[in-house]
């Protein structure tokens, strides 16, 4: 993997971490999902938890690198997230906005 797909698929991996953990737009399904499982389910704590979700969602990232890593829709999509991760957490430094 070279350096640029490498910074890539890193932002990707905490960009889909964020989606699945804190997003509001994904917040209804998280929330249907937890209130099913029991109270103390470690999938439940997943679901919340970036630290913990990075780990698969990583592999996942990896994974997909491994198989499709040299075409040209892996790189548009990581990059696509890589850029939505970079501008949400630029924009929440804003200051006066």
């Amino acid at each position: 993997m070279d350096t640029l797909t490498l910074v890539l698929a890193a932002l990707a991996t905490a960009r889909l971490t964020r989606l699945i953990t804190a997003d509001r737009i994904t917040e209804a399904p998280r929330n249907w999902i937890i209130r099913r499982l029991p109270r103390e389910s470690l999938l439940s704590y997943l679901l919340v938890c970036a630290w913990c979700s990075s780990i698969y969602v990583g592999a996942g990232m990896g994974v997909a690198w491994w198989a499709w890593g040299g075409d040209r829709w892996f790189a548009a999509a990581t990059a696509a997230l890589a850029f939505s991760y970079v501008t949400g957490w630029l924009s929440g430094r804003e200051s006066g906005e």
